[in-house]
C-alpha cells in the first residue's frame, strides 16, 4: 500500500462552517436526503486501499465497504470502475486514463482529489454521493456524461481547468459551501437545475458552448459569472437568487439568450444591451411571458436605483404587454385600439419614459397639420387683417406662416385661440389637432415629472 504523504493544495483546505442565514434574507435551507440512503456508518466491513485498487483494476465492483488508507487511482484503466455505497477517506485520482465508465454511486468520500491530466473516456457518475471537506478537480477531462445528480458537496468545491465534453448534470445537487469553477469549459449542456447552494457559486473565465440551465436553483449568497462566455441559453427561470448575481462582465455569443421567468431576483447586475434582443420568450413570440420577465428586470433595476435601465425595462414590458393582447379583424376595435396605443403611447412618449420623444412627436404633428393648413389657407378664419407678408394670403410665404401659426395655436391652445370657425372640412383638422395637442402635452407633463421626481 502506498503510504506517501498527502500532497499540498493550492488553496486552504480548512473551510469555515456555513453561516446561518439572516432572518430577513430568505436564504436557502437545502433539504437533505436521509442518512439511510447511504446506509448506517458502522455496518460496513473494512477493505484495505491496495486491495480495493486491485479489485477495481480487474473490473470488479467494490460495494458496501469502508476503505482503510488512501485509495490512489493512477495509470491506465481498461475496465469499468465502480464503487457503490463505499466510505473512503483521502481518495486521490491523478495521472489516470479511464477507458470505460467510472461510477462512484451513493458513496461517502472525504477529501476527494482528481487532478493532473485525468481523462474519463466514458463519463463519470457521482450520483447520490456525499463528498466532504475540500473537493478538488484540476486539469480533468470528462468525455462522456458527468452525472452528479443529487450529489452532496459538504465541503468547498474547486474545479480548475476542467473540460466537460459531454453533458454536465448537477440536477438537485447540494453545495453546503462555495462552489468555484475556474477556467472550465462546458462543451455540452451545463445542467444545474434545482441545485441548492448554501453559500454561493462562482464561474470565472468559464466557457459554455451550449445551454446553461440554472432553472429552479437556490443560492444563498452571490452568484458570480465574471468574464465567462455563453453561447446558448442562460436559463435563470424560477431561480431564487437571494443576493447579488453578477452578469455584467460576461461575453455573449450570437446564439446566447436569457430566460428570467418567475425568478426571485432583485440584485442582478446586468446591462440592458446584454438583454436587448436576447430574451428567449420574446424571440419565440411568447409576449405574455416576456412582459413578466421585463417586469422582473424593472423591479431589479429599481431596487438597484438604476433609473435609466428601469425605464428601458418598463418600456419593453409595455411593448410586450401590448403585443400579448388578443386582437382580430373580427373585432376591429381591438386592432384600432392597439394601433392608437402604438401611435400615441409608444411613438409619442415611449410609455412615459421619454419626454424628449414627446417633444419630437409634438413637433412632427405641428408640421404635419401646418402642411394641411398651407394647402387650404382659403378655408381658414384669417379675417380681414393684414397678411404676414405683402400680397395675398395665397402667396407661398403667407401660406407657410399662416399654416404654421394656425397649427401652433390649435395644438397649444385648442380652438379657443381661433377668432371664428373655418369653412368646410378644415374644421375637422382643427378639432383633431386640438384634441391631440391636449393629449400630447398631458403625456409630456407625466413623462417629465417622472424624470424630475426620481
Amino acid at each position: 500500500m502506498d503510504t506517501a504523504e498527502p500532497i499540498e493544495h493550492d488553496e486552504d483546505e480548512a473551510t469555515e462552517a456555513p453561516s446561518p442565514a439572516s432572518p430577513g434574507r430568505g436564504a436557502p435551507s437545502c433539504d437533505r436526503e436521509p442518512d439511510s440512503r447511504l446506509g448506517p456508518r458502522n455496518d460496513r466491513r473494512e477493505l484495505q486501499a491496495d486491495e480495493a485498487e486491485r479489485l477495481l483494476r480487474l473490473g470488479r465492483e467494490v460495494k458496501d465497504v469502508r476503505i482503510v488508507g488512501r485509495l490512489r487511482l493512477r495509470g491506465e484503466f481498461d475496465k469499468p470502475v465502480r464503487l457503490s455505497r463505499v466510505e473512503a477517506a483521502n481518495l486521490l485520482i491523478e495521472d489516470a486514463t479511464f477507458a470505460a465508465e467510472v461510477a462512484l454511486v451513493a458513496c461517502r468520500l472525504a477529501r476527494p482529489i482528481i487532478q493532473r491530466k485525468v481523462v474519463f473516456g466514458a463519463g463519470l457518475s457521482l450520483e447520490g454521493s456525499e463528498l466532504s471537506k475540500l473537493v478538488k478537480v484540476d486539469n480533468v477531462e470528462i468525455r462522456g456524461r458527468l452525472n452528479a445528480r443529487k450529489a452532496r458537496f459538504a465541503g468547498k468545491l474547486v474545479a480548475i481547468k476542467a473540460r466537460f465534453a459531454g453533458p454536465a448534470d448537477f440536477w438537485e445537487a447540494t453545495f453546503d459551501d462555495w462552489a468555484n469553477f475556474k477556467a472550465c469549459r462546458f462543451d455540452d449542456t451545463a445542467d444545474f437545475r434545482s441545485t441548492c447552494a448554501e453559500e454561493g457559486v462562482q464561474f470565472q473565465h468559464c466557457h459554455f458552448a451550449a445551454d446553461f440551465l440554472f432553472r429552479g436553483a437556490s443560492v444563498g449568497k452571490k452568484a458570480e459569472f465574471n468574464d465567462s462566455t455563453f453561447e446558448g441559453l442562460i436559463d435563470l427561470s424560477k431561480a431564487k437568487l437571494h443576493d447579488f448575481a453578477y452578469l455584467e462582465s460576461v461575453a455573449l455569443g450570437p446564439g446566447a439568450r436569457f430566460a428570467f421567468w418567475n425568478a426571485v431576483a432583485e440584485r442582478v447586475q446586468i446591462r440592458p444591451e446584454q438583454v436587448e434582443g436576447r430574451l428567449a420568450s420574446e424571440r419565440d413570440g411568447d409576449h405574455a411571458r416576456a412582459a413578466s420577465e421585463y417586469g422582473l428586470l424593472k423591479r431589479n433595476f429599481e431596487a438597484l436605483h438604476r433609473h435609466e435601465e428601469e425605464d428601458w425595462a418598463f418600456y419593453r414590458f409595455k411593448v410586450n404587454e401590448r403585443r400579448s393582447k388578443p386582437r382580430s379583424w373580427r373585432r376591429p376595435w381591438s386592432k384600432l385600439g392597439q394601433g392608437f396605443e402604438w401611435l400615441v403611447l409608444d411613438l409619442g412618449c415611449r410609455y412615459g419614459t421619454s419626454p424628449f420623444r414627446t417633444v419630437a412627436a409634438a413637433s412632427a404633428m405641428i408640421l404635419a397639420f401646418s402642411l394641411v393648413y398651407m394647402a387650404g389657407v382659403e378655408s381658414l378664419p384669417i379675417g380681414d387683417g393684414p397678411a404676414p407678408f405683402d400680397g395675398a394670403p395665397t402667396t407661398l410665404p403667407n401660406r407657410v406662416v399662416i399654416g404654421l401659426v394656425t397649427s401652433v395655436s390649435a395644438f397649444t391652445d385648442g380652438l379657443g385661440s381661433l377668432r371664428e370657425t373655418a369653412r368646410g372640412w378644415m374644421n375637422l383638422f382643427l378639432v383633431a389637432e386640438s384634441l391631440l395637442g391636449t393629449l400630447v402635452w398631458g403625456l409630456f407633463i407625466v413623462a417629465f415629472s417622472r424624470k424630475v421626481i426620481r
